[in-house]
């Protein structure tokens, strides 16, 4: 049972298999990245090369609602940067094609990940813990096959890839697109236009911004309005799950707009550095308007609570940790904490950039103080200048302490 997106290293590792006599049937977990015409394509070239059968699996609401509702309630970006797009979606990627292996009584599992980077990690912690007597074969990683040598192994046995392809890799899907390869081996080079598959660059983008109306409740997206400025045609592939759905929509629109490009470097599962492209337009857009609603609604303590532990919630996913009972115990907490986190919030897509303009809740912790006469700048009355004065006495007491000591 292969896991095949149809790239070069899934149709690389699936002719060397069909060439060594193996029996092969392949999997694609749709996560959001391939439409109709796609995954068909992805089923001619499977059975091209050999395949005896070919297995697609819907996986789309349950990334949702187990994995990106939770990567979006934690304001999720890896060392403040990266929304692990491909990351989260590997485990559910790995848990149905496990599913599908035992369904079928196949004999083993194979997965197209290098040995490098933080995929194999996650592929062979998920199998192991739902079926630990299957074999995993790592064809790429236990190999070590370069890139041009699989280019050219496909070349020979007549089901060539394109130049891009073979120097880039591209993974697809709703949290987003990484691109690894080529300038991302090294610290210093920036991608190049050509290597960027989904956003505008600045200098396409669209003179005029895009204002957007989003509305949350209990922390998820429940909808969006296109209120000015042009949109990108947002048609695609619904599946009735309004956050979900929000989300493809703003990928679409923020592409249009050159936003969500990122470059992101960091330490990998196996200890070294990893550098990859990534474009998470509609992640990006969302986290910045949660996170703006969420300062109206949190208290102080909340939002740093959430921030500690969300980071620690999306790193242990990030790093393959699916199974670890710690999750559960911060998603009960993400869940209370994102109840009161209703409202709408007013964004601007403009150049590669993300503002949001402004929120609104019925939980508006701003409201609930000026309703009892207390606003910013202007005073207060639920305190007089004497109470203020002597408040401000008495919090100054520790810095005092400390400074009449003389040691700085």
């Amino acid at each position: 049972m292969l896991a095949f997106s149809g790239g070069l290293d899934t149709s690389y590792g699936l002719a060397v298999l069909v060439d060594r006599g193996e029996r092969v049937t392949t999997v694609t977990v749709n996560t959001g990245g391939f439409d109709a015409a796609e995954l068909a394509d992805i089923e001619l070239r499977s059975r091209a090369l050999g395949a005896v059968d070919h297995v697609v699996v819907d996986g789309r609401e349950r990334l949702y609602e187990q994995f990106v509702s939770y990567i979006l309630k934690a304001n999720y970006l890896r060392n403040g940067v990266y929304p692990s797009c491909v990351g989260v979606e590997r485990m559910l990627q790995a848990e149905e094609v496990t599913r599908v292996a035992l369904e079928r009584g196949a004999d083993a599992i194979a997965h197209g990940s290098t040995g490098a980077g933080n995929d194999h990690v996650r592929f062979d912690a998920v199998t192991k813990a739902v079926a630990p007597g299957l074999e995993i074969v790592g064809l790429i990683r236990d190999e070590a096959h370069t890139r041009e040598e699989e280019r050219d192994f496909l070349r020979d046995v007549g089901h060539p890839v394109s130049e891009l392809t073979a120097e880039y890799s591209f993974n697809v899907g709703i949290l987003g697109t990484t691109i690894g390869g080529g300038e991302t081996y090294g610290s210093w080079e920036y991608l190049p236009e050509q290597a960027w598959p989904t956003t505008k660059s600045i200098a396409d983008a669209p003179d005029e911004p895009a204002e957007l109306l989003i509305g949350f409740e209990h922390g998820l997206p429940t909808g969006y309005e296109l209120v000015s400025g042009p949109g990108a045609d947002v048609a695609g592939t619904a599946i009735g799950n309004p956050g979900y759905d929000t989300l493809a929509a703003l990928n679409r629109i923020g592409a249009e707009h050159g936003v969500g490009r990122g470059i992101h470097t960091g330490q990998t599962i196996m200890g070294i550095l990893g550098r990859l492209g990534f474009e998470a337009p509609g992640m990006l857009t969302l986290i910045a308007a949660h996170r703006e609603l969420e300062r109206l609604t949190l208290t102080h303590a909340q939002q740093n609570a959430k921030a500690t532990l969300g980071t620690t919630f999306g790193d242990m996913l990030h790093e393959g940790r699916y199974y670890d009972p710690l999750l559960d115990d911060i998603r009960a907490l993400l869940d209370s904490a994102s109840v009161s986190v209703l409202g709408e919030v007013r964004v601007r897509l403009h150049k590669g950039n993300i503002i949001a303009l402004g929120s609104r809740s019925r939980y508006s912790l701003l409201d609930a103080g000026r309703a009892l006469g207390s606003t910013y700048g202007h005073g207060s009355t639920l305190w007089t200048g004497e109470e203020a004065r002597a408040f401000a006495h008495i919090y100054a007491t520790a810095g005092v302490l400390a400074k009449s000591r003389g040691d700085r």
